[in-house]
């Protein structure tokens, strides 16, 4: 009994806003409405939700349990059989498609995860499974059409497939590739050249296997599925609302921000310094707060001295480096009081603010990507 009033206590505290010093917030809506731009965008095709990498940052199973409720999501895809189980453990009920390599070890673990397909990534792999699965499995074969990162090349496709179905056991459910450069300049020309190679496979395929799905697209590669056959869509970061395409033609909006209450405030007199080797000093008297959520929580450490937070809608420099767990911003320009606990915004939902994550990126010489997946897995996310 004791033990049951400790786990209620910390279920609860799960669910207390006032317990956390920082919070992920999911817009649903907006979750919602980029779903419904690639239904009406793709009518014709499975739309696959990527969850990899924590759901690129919006977490894994709350993003797991709310694409499986969704009625326009026809699969689910992952990077490894560890995310697979942790969906598997928390609910979902979707096929899930795992892309990265499950190591031999674990091979018979795929099996607890069903209805599930793998991905065979080389020639290799896919003899070594013919040797050793001893329990129905399905695949989807890659193919290399030049990216030169996993599958196998066009000319080992036949073979590949032969070893395969030498295993009866073993169903072949799937072909797939990915484009290198996408989202590039259109007319670049190696887009065609893979789309061409794509072409080739299908063909190599088709003297095999009948149906099966067909997928080379993820978000950045939908201004290509009229170029060649493909019944499948992997939407990744285009469902948490970034557009990576050339023309900008899905009309999706982000769906992430992050908040955190301030721990401490300081009143920094004129030339005082802030932070690591005091790369800040203060121009005049000035007011200082500190928000716990540094490098380690996804605040980037190139943000320093040139990053902002929002109270409302006055942005707040970040002032000295980005230490650990800790950012140091300018509130002078907050008329109201401030006092502990009261929040910040660290990251917004919204596109047009210095705080968004594609302004963030920018200023960090990076990508979107990179920002969204090294949110840090322990704060908490909530969809609303």
């Amino acid at each position: 009994m004791r033990f049951l009033n400790v786990l209620r206590r910390y279920r609860q505290s799960l669910d207390d806003e006032s317990q956390h010093l920082l919070r992920i917030s999911i817009n649903k809506n907006a979750l919602l409405h980029n779903a419904q731009q690639f239904r009406s965008l793709f009518p014709h095709h499975t739309i696959a939700a990527v969850l990899k990498s924590n759901a690129y940052g919006h977490g894994l199973v709350p993003m797991g349990r709310f694409w499986d409720r969704h009625e326009g999501i026809g699969k689910i895809v992952v990077d490894s059989l560890v995310e697979a189980e942790l969906l598997r453990n928390n609910g979902v009920k979707k096929s899930i498609l795992i892309l990265g390599h499950v190591p031999f070890a674990r091979i018979k673990d795929v099996a607890g995860v069903t209805p599930v397909a793998i991905g065979i990534n080389s020639f290799e792999q896919a003899s070594r499974l013919a040797d050793t699965v001893r329990f129905p499995l399905a695949v989807h074969i890659k193919v290399d059409t030049g990216m030169h990162r996993q599958g196998v090349f066009p000319g080992e496709l036949s073979k590949t497939i032969e070893v395969l179905r030498s295993n009866r056991r073993i169903r072949i459910e799937g072909l797939m590739s990915h484009l290198a450069d996408a989202d590039g300049p259109a007319g670049s020309g190696y887009t065609s050249e893979q789309i061409a190679r794509w072409r080739q496979a299908v063909d190599i395929f088709r003297r095999y296997i009948r149906g099966g799905q067909l997928h080379f697209s993820a978000t950045a590669g939908t201004r290509y599925v009229d170029s060649g056959p493909n019944t499948m869509i992997r939407a990744g970061i285009g469902l948490y609302g970034f557009d990576t395409t050339q023309d900008q033609r899905l009309g999706v909006v982000p769906a992430l921000s992050l908040h955190g209450k301030i721990v401490a405030i300081k009143n920094i007199p004129r030339n005082g310094g802030v932070g690591y080797n005091m790369t800040f000093r203060a121009p005049q008297d000035m007011t200082a707060a500190i928000v716990p959520c540094g490098y380690y929580e996804g605040v980037p450490r190139a943000l320093s001295n040139k990053g902002f937070m929002y109270y409302g809608q006055v942005p707040l420099p970040i002032i000295g480096r980005v230490s650990m767990n800790m950012t140091t911003i300018d509130v002078s320009a907050v008329r109201a009081p401030l006092h502990l606990e009261d929040e910040v915004e660290i990251f917004s939902a919204d596109p047009q603010k210095k705080n968004s994550i594609a302004w963030v990126a920018a200023a960090c010489d990076t990508i979107p990507y990179e920002i969204l997946v090294r949110l840090a897995p322990t704060i908490r996310r909530t969809i609303v």
